[in-house]
């Protein structure tokens, strides 16, 4: 559940992303008026503290709801939510009684699904084939940023949240750098590295290993662990879809609102239980890789720029090293730099290969790389060499 005070400034960042202005703003509050015309056009927000129900809290969010003909509910759990990653999981089962699953299941589900979300902690700071006990630290810290949600009515989904930094909104602009043209996006925080990673993972899986409905191949495992998929993530995800009592393990990614969300993952991902086996020979492989792969620079693009007339211009992609936060810069081709606009727009997680290049004073740079492209395509082409 939201702060007091972490409530009060997202009712704020949401009236601003919502196109209301601030018209004024005194001792005791402000007062907000939207841009587009409804029923309730004003809106008035104290200062300080708004608490969860009480009259503050009421007023504004039945007064928003009125001007966008919704259910508060609906209303209150936007705004809530709006700095918060929330992936809901589920045991399907034709046998589930009033949204109940047996106790064993529900534990497995549970247990398994941190193991999932912590190995994908730990492989968003650098990707391994198996983590042998060696989880990361500064992994391990975000992933105990993570809330456990209630289940949903008449059905047994269990949301899985995590709370993002609170930031103003901040979108992709230009850069204001003379002769250069150029933009800059807002960059990604540790926690929705780790949530995009444990999508993606999920992602990959069933893409290079379920769908293809064949025994895993080594050259397989390449595309799983660039992706963030580890033996540990695999292992946890089978043991959740061997149970018994469930006939689908199913997640349902609803990304922060008020933060650039990543476009490159299904909104629903299902494996079913007749993917066991695969699962377990993927593990197999996994656990049998001794060596990571070569370093492969994977994040979102934050920024793009051009030199007219100049034949390249260049990229900033945000990874980690040595569990920090970084930017390498790839020196690209014009066609490269076009697509990379759009790319950076959507949240498109991207995968280059090359070598690293470190001069003292400068920022870290790809020259030369052997590979760029959005890592989706990357992992879809290596399962379907």
């Amino acid at each position: 559940m939201s702060t007091p005070v972490r409530f009060a400034r997202s009712v704020v960042a949401y009236l601003d992303q919502q196109g209301w202005v601030r018209e004024s703003e005194g001792p005791v509050g402000s007062l907000w008026r939207s841009s587009n015309p409804g029923e309730v056009d004003v809106i008035a927000v104290p200062m300080g503290e708004i608490k969860r129900g009480d009259r503050a809290w009421r007023s504004v969010v039945e007064r928003i709801a009125i001007h966008e003909r919704r259910d508060p509910l609906e209303v209150a759990s936007n705004i809530e939510n709006q700095y918060t990653d929330v992936t809901h999981l589920r045991a399907a089962n034709d046998l589930v009684i009033s949204g109940s699953i047996p106790l064993d299941a529900g534990a497995t589900l549970v247990a398994s699904a941190k193991e999932m979300l912590r190995s994908s902690a730990t492989t968003a700071q650098r990707a391994r084939a198996q983590i042998d006990g060696n989880f990361s630290k500064i992994g391990d810290a975000l992933v105990k940023q993570a809330r456990l949600g209630h289940t949903i009515d008449r059905s047994y989904a269990i949301p899985v949240l995590m709370p993002l930094p609170f930031e103003p909104t901040s979108t992709a602009s230009d850069l204001e750098i003379t002769g250069i043209e150029g933009h800059r996006a807002a960059p990604e925080s540790p926690e929705r590295r780790v949530m995009r990673t444990f999508a993606q993972a999920l992602n990959a899986v069933n893409r290079v290993i379920v769908e293809p409905a064949r025994q895993p191949r080594q050259s397989d495992v390449p595309s799983l662990v660039v992706a963030g998929v580890s033996r540990e993530f695999v292992t946890a995800l089978s043991r959740i879809v061997a149970q018994p009592a469930v006939a689908e393990f199913e997640a349902t990614f609803i990304w922060a609102t008020a933060v650039r969300t990543t476009s490159d993952v299904p909104v629903t991902v299902s494996i079913p239980p007749a993917s066991v086996e695969l699962l377990d020979q993927a593990a197999q492989l996994l656990k049998a890789t001794r060596r990571d792969p070569p370093q492969s620079v994977t994040g979102p693009i934050v920024e793009v720029r051009h030199v007219p007339p100049d034949r390249f211009g260049e990229v900033a992609v945000q990874t980690t090293r040595n569990g920090r936060p970084a930017e390498i810069r790839v020196r690209l081709g014009l066609e490269d730099i076009d697509r990379s606009h759009e790319w950076m727009r959507t949240g498109t997680t991207v995968i280059v290969d090359g070598v690293i290049v470190r001069n003292p004073g400068h920022p870290l740079r790809i020259d030369a790389p052997t590979r760029y492209g959005s890592l989706s395509s990357a992992f879809l082409d290596g399962a379907q060499d």
